[in-house]
């Protein structure tokens, strides 16, 4: 079962636009515990709140098919959260070279995903 803090952190996630540290602060979680959000997000109190909201993974699935499919021209932003979220993109990558800063994705190669997934061909 869910405890007070996990259900007021989850409303200040929602509350403040997602920044789920600031959120866990917000509900008096530790500074060092909110340095580390994922202690939250992976609890089975936080997975039980999203369930009982509608936010499963489910939806956020079909929502992101929805936007990608609408946007067949402009969803760069939309595949690149589908290939982050199927274990295919690292977080953004900022490399710096002649005082220019280039932001790019860093794909992961050869990662194995549920027994299959892979870049080379078979």
């Amino acid at each position: 079962m869910a405890t007070i803090k996990q259900k007021n952190a989850v409303n200040n996630i929602v509350d403040n636009g997602g920044n789920v540290s600031k959120a866990m602060l917000d509900a008096k979680y530790s500074k060092n515990t909110a340095k580390t959000p994922q202690k939250l997000t992976n609890s089975k109190g936080f997975k039980e709140i999203c369930d009982e909201i509608g936010l499963t993974k489910s939806f956020i699935t079909q929502c992101l098919i929805d936007d990608i499919t609408d946007k067949p021209r402009n969803r760069q932003s939309e595949l690149a959260l589908a290939s982050k979220m199927l274990g295919l993109l690292n977080d953004k990558l900022d490399i710096t070279s002649n005082n220019q800063t280039i932001t790019g994705f860093n794909f992961i190669k050869n990662k194995p995903q549920n027994g299959s997934v892979s870049d080379e061909k078979e």
